[in-house]
């Protein structure tokens, strides 16, 4: 019987290493090296985040999301938006403060962030007319970038937790493919995620 209940803690122990959940957010999207007169969009994320921790101040997690970004050029009057949708996977190594039983871990984390173009469209908006392209057509469909970011857990519940993060992704491939710009992009994200 005893066997029976360690065998049982030790099994509910290994489970809470775990913890998943959904996350969206906000984000600011650019692109360096672009035209001078290039501004960023503003989009949104969502996805899943998965976080696997044994350490009371490591970690490892990843996400799976949707990513909207891209960029804005206005030049003599005429307009021309890009839209970049991507499938974002970024790995994190995290560090946590403050210990396993307390309710309010902030946190900090880097790690290589992984990207795929889903589609999105480019636009180029003309008085006689809207000139439409595929923006796969003009942007490599994988991107590669290093993410840095803060933030914090808070429990509301047993094995429940509220996430916040503040991220920026550095790309670090060039993403035009007769061209040159790379990715950046700040976002803010709010989750939850429950332990198993």
């Amino acid at each position: 019987m005893i066997a029976v209940f360690v065998l049982g803690g030790m099994t509910l122990a290994h489970a809470q290493q775990f913890s998943l959940g959904p996350t969206v957010g906000v984000n600011y999207a650019w692109l360096s090296d672009a035209p001078d007169d290039a501004k960023g969009l503003a989009g949104i994320n969502a996805g899943l985040t998965l976080v696997y921790s044994t350490e009371e101040h490591g970690g490892i997690g990843i996400d799976l999301k949707y990513s909207a970004e891209g960029m804005l050029i206005e030049r003599r009057g005429v307009i021309a938006e890009t839209r970049l949708n991507y499938v974002r996977v970024p790995l994190k190594f995290y560090y946590f403060f403050n210990n396993f039983g307390d309710d309010f871990r902030p946190k900090i984390y880097v790690g290589p962030s992984f990207g795929i173009l889903a589609g999105g469209k480019t636009e180029q908006f003309l008085e006689v007319g809207t000139i439409k392209v595929d923006s796969k057509d003009i942007y490599e469909s994988f991107d590669v970038g290093l993410g840095v970011g803060t933030g914090f857990n808070y429990r509301i519940a047993s094995r429940t937790w509220l996430n916040f993060d503040v991220a920026y992704t550095h790309g670090l491939t060039d993403i035009v493919k007769t061209g040159k710009a790379f990715n950046r992009n700040l976002n803010v994200n709010l989750g939850v995620a429950w332990g198993f």
